[in-house]
């Protein structure tokens, strides 16, 4: 994962993309200068139209052994938020366990779209029922991808540059009270796996909004939650397998 993040890093750094360490990747960083101990998976955020232009320039910057996982790249992914897989490695989520995957399983990071919001509209009833209308759509569940993707178009309407709130946009599934842009940025740079990355200005605000007042305390062991049930870092997924045998 680390490798990932260092070759999204040096492409972001050569576009001039903005970027930003996220969820339980940056509670790593604060509270471990790295990732948590049983964590197993990497987030990262951008503004929506620096991650439209990553999604360009990634396929032809990406190294070989990385796969940009998109709707357009794997179509069978259940994901409207583009991934960064290993070619050369398998992730089983929990809950994919026994179930036919049709889609990349590398080892992975999360890319999320985020957009800019007036404090009116973060307070609209019909965006946030919009929001929850996307999440009903497209869960584990359900899939129903035709109309969550025409909700994703009205979501991102509620995108305003002159807002002063940030917030994800339709892709990512997710909501949460926005958050305001001053707590955001200017982004400072932040010790992860003694590397420097990005990070929000004010990650203690970021972080009890998201995880509480007490984020630094390690939570008790019966509630360090991973999302896989096997890491497999030397074996190719079925999905490179099945493409090596289709060329």
């Amino acid at each position: 994962m680390l490798k990932l993040l260092l070759e999204f890093d040096r492409i972001c750094q050569k576009h001039q993309l903005t970027y930003w360490l996220d969820f339980g990747t940056l509670l790593g960083a604060v509270r471990h200068k790295g990732f948590i101990p049983w964590d197993d998976d990497l987030d990262v955020s951008m503004p929506r139209e620096d991650y439209k232009k990553f999604l360009q320039v990634a396929l032809d910057e990406l190294p070989p052994e990385m796969f940009l996982q998109t709707k357009e790249t794997d179509p069978h992914s259940l994901n409207f938020i583009a991934k960064i897989r290993d070619r050369n490695s398998t992730l089983i989520d929990a809950w994919e366990e026994g179930k036919t995957i049709r889609y990349h399983q590398g080892i992975f990071m999360d890319i999320f779209p985020t957009m800019k919001v007036s404090g009116k509209s973060s307070k609209n009833p019909l965006f946030k029922g919009l929001v929850i209308a996307s999440k009903i759509t497209h869960n584990r569940y359900i899939r129903i991808s035709f109309l969550t993707e025409k909700l994703i178009r009205i979501i991102n309407r509620f995108s305003d540059e002159r807002g002063e709130y940030l917030t994800f946009s339709g892709e990512t599934m997710q909501y949460r009270d926005p958050v305001k842009l001053f707590d955001i940025f200017p982004l400072q740079k932040i010790e992860f796996e003694g590397h420097m990355f990005p990070a929000p200005r004010n990650p203690d605000v970021y972080l009890t909004r998201l995880f509480g007042p007490d984020y630094m305390t390690l939570p008790p062991e019966e509630k360090r939650k991973v999302h896989s049930i096997a890491i497999y870092p030397d074996r190719k997924c079925d999905y490179e397998k099945r493409r090596q045998d289709a060329e």
